[in-house]
């Protein structure tokens, strides 16, 4: 299964967000940083050996891997690390350089991802119809939009997401589920409102999914604690199973 993460103005906390559902998934999964602005997860998160991610796997050496049309069944998982939370992660570019030789790949590198032996979670940054990063979208089993509570982000999903929903409707069905985050007290209410917005501009979505900000259970996810220790109690990962567990039964009834 592909999920295909991203914004439409900005980045809300997609890679947080992306993070987080990485860290609750049922199957094995790789987090591939696929944001052609870069990747900023192997900064911020610990590896599994105590340091930094290494430098010598990654978004590029899986482009490379591929390059050819031959794409192994194992390739995005090669290109992994473990993260110390236990969330395996492709690292993405770092400059606008290695985004651009990227271009002319990701056709091949959504292919990867469908191939691949695990889930893919691709954090896609913000999107729309003319982005490089497209192909990935086109080739997903879900897209979810990630948008805040304001109302400036709000409008901003609302009418970009009609514009990627365009482009992605040549290519097959895609199954589009929104995300919102913001106060956990407001939630029901702030999804609801959003569908509603959504559904009227003709937009076909599962029901908004709530995810609170919660920065303290973040850091301490990308410090290295697990989600099956004490941080697994917490808003954020509670609320990332939720979403979790929304997508992976919708597949299951659709399949």
């Amino acid at each position: 299964m592909l999920i295909a993460m991203a914004s439409v103005k900005g980045s809300p906390g997609v890679s947080s967000i992306a993070l987080a559902l990485a860290a609750v998934w049922p199957r094995p999964v790789v987090l591939l940083e696929a944001d052609v602005a870069g990747g900023d997860l192997a900064y911020r998160c610990r590896a599994a050996h105590g340091g930094p991610v290494y430098a010598t796997k990654g978004l590029l050496k899986l482009a490379a891997a591929v390059r050819g049309g031959i794409v192994s069944s194992r390739a995005v998982s090669d290109e992994s690390q473990l993260l110390a939370c236990g969330v395996n992660l492709v690292q993405g570019v770092t400059t606008a350089a290695q985004a651009r030789g990227l271009t002319a790949l990701w056709p091949t590198i959504a292919q990867a991802c469908i191939n691949a032996e695990v889930d893919v979670i691709a954090d896609l940054g913000r999107v729309d119809r003319s982005s490089a990063v497209m192909p990935v979208a086109q080739a997903a089993d879900y897209l979810v939009p990630v948008a805040s509570t304001s109302l400036e982000s709000v409008m901003h999903l609302a009418e970009g997401l009609n514009d990627v929903v365009g482009g992605l409707a040549q290519h097959g069905t895609v199954t589009v589920s929104p995300v919102l985050v913001g106060p956990d007290a407001n939630s029901a209410r702030d999804c609801a409102d959003l569908d509603d917005l959504l559904t009227r501009a003709g937009l076909p979505i599962l029901p908004t999914q709530p995810m609170p900000y919660d920065p303290r259970a973040l850091e301490r996810l990308e410090s290295g604690e697990s989600a099956d220790g004490r941080v697994g109690r917490t808003l954020l990962l509670r609320a990332a199973r939720a979403v979790v567990g929304s997508i992976v039964e919708t597949r299951a009834v659709s399949a």
